[in-house]
């Protein structure tokens, strides 16, 4: 089913296309432009590929200028062609999946026998859509961890990559946070592993409520997360540490007895040329036991322990010549 979401292109309330209503104006669309459209949209999984192909296609029938695709539950959005000032929305749901919502984009109003045309093309996309959408939900699965929803260490691995590369390509900054939960241990011996469980899911989720959409947090192992900052340099991460270290601050759980908080100790790095990914994570991640054996519950970058380590060699006394000389 397809269905209309609101009036901007002068649709009626109510409408559905499946089937037509004996006083909406009906599909003018000739048989082989649905045959070939249904059979291209069958040649691909690739999500953005396949509405390329029914963009491409359904212009033959219907003067379409871009559609833009939003599916909700798992935050994805593939704009295809070009944004104007006149939209058609839709509602796209079978009687057991909910499959998104497709905007078209056009300069002109569209009229009721162009809405008709979309409508009966759409029908088209339905299943394939709903299959590509299974396998997008079936690859992301594959690199998110099951448990708190971050990204799993195959995928930090394959996007730390790309993004290092890209980085030094356009000389844009890129840092990491080497982030761990302290005391967790103790979480789980004094509250139970379900609570440590539930402590892992509400932080990834302070984390990515603190982040940039452009950021992504990835599970390192047990406790331990990184978050790739794309296009922040050392202040610009600084700051968002310390906006996800306050917000894993400020969670609170109840106890048997005891109330529950927890804290997070943060690590950053900011790649430098030299680096490869894992110099950057080994500096982030330095950075991280320093912040654990300073108290916990802070942010440290890489630069504050060079600055530390510089300070402690030029504080260190030279001896004395005489007593060089004499072996004291």
């Amino acid at each position: 089913m397809v269905s209309p979401m609101n009036g901007r292109a002068e649709l009626r309330d109510d409408k559905v296309i499946t089937p037509f209503g004996d006083l909406a104006p009906r599909p003018d669309i000739r048989p082989e432009v649905l045959l070939r459209l249904s059979g291209k949209l069958q040649t691909t999984l690739e999500l953005g590929q396949l509405l390329e192909i029914f963009l491409e296609e359904i212009q033959q029938a219907v003067l379409v200028d871009g559609l833009t695709f939003h599916h909700e539950p798992t935050n994805t959005t593939i704009a295809v062609g070009r944004n104007s000032l006149h939209t058609a929305n839709y509602r796209l749901q079978t009687q057991q999946d909910y499959m998104g919502d497709m905007t078209f984009h056009r300069s002109t109003r569209f009229r009721e026998h162009e809405l008709a045309n979309i409508e009966g093309l759409m029908t088209t996309l339905v299943y394939p859509l709903r299959n590509a959408l299974r396998y997008h939900e079936a690859l992301a699965a594959a690199f998110r961890d099951p448990l708190t929803g971050a990204g799993n260490r195959v995928a930090l691995d394959k996007t730390l990559s790309r993004e290092v590369e890209l980085s030094k390509r356009h000389d844009q900054p890129l840092s990491v946070l080497m982030l761990d939960l302290d005391h967790f241990k103790q979480v789980n011996d004094e509250f139970g592993h379900s609570m440590g469980d539930k402590v892992l899911k509400e932080a990834v989720k302070a984390m990515t409520g603190c982040i940039r959409q452009t950021d992504m947090c990835f599970r390192y192992g047990g406790e331990e997360f990184l978050i790739m900052l794309s296009n922040a340099d050392q202040s610009g991460a600084l700051r968002i540490a310390e906006r996800v270290r306050m917000g894993i601050g400020q969670l609170s759980f109840a106890g048997k007895k005891d109330k529950l908080q927890v804290t997070a100790s943060i690590g950053c790095a900011t790649l430098q040329p030299s680096d490869d990914t894992e110099e950057l994570v080994s500096r982030a991640d330095t950075a991280l036991y320093v912040a654990k054996d300073s108290g916990r519950n802070r942010v440290i970058s890489d630069l504050d322990i060079e600055y530390t380590r510089q300070g402690d060699v030029s504080e260190e006394p030279s001896p004395e010549p005489n007593q060089e000389a004499n072996g004291h």
